[in-house]
């Protein structure tokens, strides 16, 4: 801005100065014509008077006064018969000369007595100005100036203005320089945060008033913005999901920490940088493309923890244009795994299924088909009734492993639950199996009461003691036994049967898994016991645990809390 005002200011004194000068030189110019019109008729009339008094038949004495004029002065002199001949010129030979009747001055003076004109000389050929007056005696006088006269005075005084001109233009600059500095230097100095407080000039108040209305708006602006930011931020940072921000060129605007986690980038401060500094996946990059020209996109992907990730990529859109894009990342892992679980679920109950309905069937046709002895049908109904009975029991475990995966309307209100009874009838109902089985059962009970759905956790004691029977040798041993430590309940379930090796102990949890399965072949079961007692547990707040050396036995601890809430339906 200062610059600029110099700069004008400057422009406009050298401006003035230039059109000064020029105006200065036109009108001295044309006052000098004047003044040389002037004196050249004033010189004529001189000499007139001057000749008046000279006879005129004395040729002689005309000639030496009139050269003694032309000597005196720059002014041409000439005298001119009435015929037009030229008898005398003060700077050329007479008789050289022209005639000059036609000269428009010469016509004049021999109509008016006085005549003038201004034209080139062309004896001259210079722009010269003539006057001639008659005289008394018939002949006519020409006093002629020529504007060099003029001109060589205008020259004379161009050196003087010029120097005049430089001065008063430095002067200018200097003064310009100054004032700019005054004007401008309280603008510098201007509080804008505060506009209202500066003493400044008068004219510039609506200014600053002006300019306080919009630092009051533009401070609205600015907190609401804040505002929204934090709000963003916040709910951004909380969320599980991750969130990125895309500008039209894929550079990241904003990004929050589930989305860095969940890519596994290495660093934090992304702002400003491209996607592929996030995340180098090329086809997450194309579908963030995608999502710029306008297409709602998606994609899966794997990171670097092994957890499966959907993207969707949504385009921003804005005065009918899209402005960039968001990557809405969210954690499918268990999501994909339990649909992994209910395929690999799903093969499993074929299997288990196909199993005893081959075998039933197989037996059926046999029968029907007459193709079993009389002496054999009993025994075939005995193994179809064993296979349905199996059957059974696995659709049995089947229902109770959904309901507890889906949470199906069932009753589970807690109550209070009296550990030490609840063993009690455990060991009561399992009793004869385990005669069957030469195994001994011990109830090693506390008093313990814990918080939980009576039935269920039955159930759970149920599978565990009878894997215990049933994975026993003769003359094995299971202890059934209850404690507490602090606020949680442990249920144990110990045996020295032949154990579990140590790779099958970490699955031994998951459905249709049975360990030793050459040995589990000759063992009935439906390999979903240990599945079900895992939900319960969870079911109660819980988990479920073993320690098992092969060939030396097992121990299964249930954790409980003892004061667990209502589950949620």
């Amino acid at each position: 801005m200062k610059k600029r005002i110099n700069l004008c200011m400057c422009l406009l004194a050298i401006a003035t100065c230039i059109v000064t000068f020029v105006a200065t030189l036109t009108i001295s110019y044309q006052a000098a014509l004047a003044r040389m019109e002037t004196e050249t008729m004033r010189q004529a009339a001189l000499v007139a008077a001057g000749l008046e008094h000279i006879d005129a038949l004395d040729s002689d004495e005309q000639k030496a006064y009139m050269q003694a004029i032309g000597k005196s002065d720059r002014s041409r002199v000439t005298l001119i018969e009435p015929d037009g001949t030229v008898i005398y010129d003060s700077n050329y030979d007479h008789s050289q000369m022209e005639n000059h009747l036609e000269r428009q001055e010469v016509q004049e003076a021999t109509n008016n007595g006085t005549g003038e004109a201004s034209r080139t000389s062309a004896t001259l050929g210079q722009q010269t100005y003539y006057v001639a007056k008659l005289l008394d005696n018939g002949q006519i006088l020409r006093v002629s100036n020529t504007t060099d006269l003029v001109t060589d005075d205008l020259q004379r005084a161009i050196a003087p203005l010029l120097l005049i001109i430089i001065v008063v233009i430095a002067f200018s600059i200097w003064l310009a320089t100054y004032l700019t500095n005054r004007l401008v230097r309280p603008i510098n100095t201007l509080k804008l945060d505060n506009p209202l407080e500066n003493d400044i000039y008068e004219e510039i108040s609506p200014l600053l008033h002006k300019i306080h209305t919009q630092n009051e708006e533009l401070q609205k602006q600015m907190d609401k913005m804040r505002h929204q930011k934090v709000e963003l931020e916040a709910i951004t940072s909380n969320m599980s999901e991750g969130m990125v921000i895309l500008d039209k060129e894929l550079r990241i605007l904003s990004v929050n920490q589930a989305a860095i986690r969940l890519l596994g980038a290495a660093f934090q401060d992304f702002a400003g940088q491209s996607l592929i500094a996030l995340n180098r996946d090329q086809v997450l990059n194309r579908r963030a493309s995608e999502a710029i020209k306008g297409r709602k996109t998606e994609h899966r992907m794997e990171n670097q923890n092994d957890r499966q990730l959907q993207i969707f990529c949504n385009p921003v859109r804005g005065d009918n244009q899209v402005r960039g894009c968001v990557l809405l990342i969210v954690d499918i892992s268990e999501k994909y795994a339990a649909e992994k679980s209910r395929r690999e679920f799903t093969a499993n109950v074929s299997h288990e299924l196909k199993t005893p309905l081959t075998s039933i069937s197989g037996y059926a046709e046999m029968i029907s088909n007459g193709m079993a002895q009389p002496k054999d049908v009993a025994g075939f109904a005995e193994k179809i009734h064993t296979e349905a009975g199996r059957l059974l029991v696995l659709v049995d475990d089947i229902i109770k492993l959904s309901q507890l995966d889906e949470k199906a309307p069932m009753t589970v209100q807690f109550e209070k639950v009296d550990l030490k009874k609840l063993l009690e009838s455990v060991s009561l109902q399992m009793k004869d199996y385990a005669e069957k089985k030469q195994v001994k059962i011990h109830v090693k009970a506390e008093d313990v009461i814990a918080s939980g759905v009576p039935r269920m956790l039955e159930e759970a004691v149920q599978n565990l003691c009878s894997n215990a029977i049933k994975y026993n040798h003769v003359g094995g041993n299971v202890w059934l036994r209850d404690t507490k430590h602090g606020d949680i309940v442990y249920l144990e379930v110990e045996d020295d049967g032949i154990g579990i090796a140590k790779d099958d102990s970490e699955h031994i949890f998951e459905r249709f898994y049975r360990a030793d399965k050459s040995h589990s072949k000759n063992i009935e079961g439906t390999g979903l016991g240990l599945s079900i007692v895992k939900h319960i547990a969870e079911l109660h707040g819980g988990s479920v645990g073993v320690q098992s050396y092969e060939g030396k036995g097992s121990v299964f601890t249930m954790s409980l809390p003892q004061n667990a809430s209502t589950v949620d339906e």
